[in-house]
């Protein structure tokens, strides 16, 4: 998705805030959201594995939110704590906007790294923006660090670009479930668009090929 109206989706991830139930982290979500959207709308998801476009990353979080709040409806009997879920799909990727330049069309700046991110990772670099935002509001310790958590340990490895502890609450496997559908089907797009019925076809650094329907009832047109 290369929309030169990106900031339709800034607006939509702004929509979704308006969710949040708990006062301080809608609050918290809005003001990270201002400060940090200039960042937001110009940079991409990743250096090339997915999203890789002027506002990749803000679209990805778009996504990603969107993602989650469909799981948490299919399954409305867990009781999942929905302000948890939003806040931390909004802001899962923040700390990216310090891990590398904006992307600028063929160019290589937007792979050469920046700032803090390149040794500590995105994860902990998003946790160190958004615990310094909620600094600022009288939030019980617990829950801050919950918060926090959906932050640190969207990601379900141990790596660079992993998660800092594995996820420990229902919503923070939401959120990781959510990014990985979106990671992996965005870049899928045009190489599957190319092949044709029963092709074999292999996306990106995927460890396997796949193949394509030959089912005659299948409308490559839909």
């Amino acid at each position: 998705m290369k929309d030169n109206n990106i900031e339709t989706y800034y607006d939509k991830c702004i929509e979704f805030m308006e969710q949040i139930k708990n006062p301080i982290l809608k609050e918290c979500c809005q003001i990270i959201y201002k400060d940090f959207k200039e960042k937001l709308i110009n940079k991409p998801a990743t250096t090339g594995s997915h999203h890789f476009f002027k506002g990749g990353l803000l679209y990805h979080i778009y996504c990603v939110t969107r993602n989650a709040i469909a799981i948490c409806n299919l399954y409305p009997d867990l009781e999942i704590d929905l302000d948890l879920v939003i806040f931390g799909g909004l802001l899962h990727d923040i700390g990216k906007t310090n891990d590398f330049y904006d992307f600028i069309e063929n160019s290589d700046n937007v792979k050469n790294k920046g700032n803090s991110a390149v040794l500590l990772g995105h994860s902990y670099e998003g946790v160190h923006i958004v615990e310094n935002y909620l600094s600022n509001y009288n939030i019980d310790d617990q829950f801050k660090n919950q918060v926090i958590h959906t932050i640190g340990s969207h990601m379900n490895e141990y790596s660079e670009w992993g998660a800092l502890v594995m996820p420990k609450m229902l919503e923070v496997i939401v959120i990781n479930f959510a990014d990985n559908i979106d990671s992996h089907i965005e870049p899928a797009h045009p190489i599957i668009k190319q092949a044709n019925k029963g092709e074999v076809y292999k996306i990106n650094n995927a460890p396997r090929e796949y193949y394509k329907s030959l089912n005659p009832f299948y409308n490559l047109q839909r």
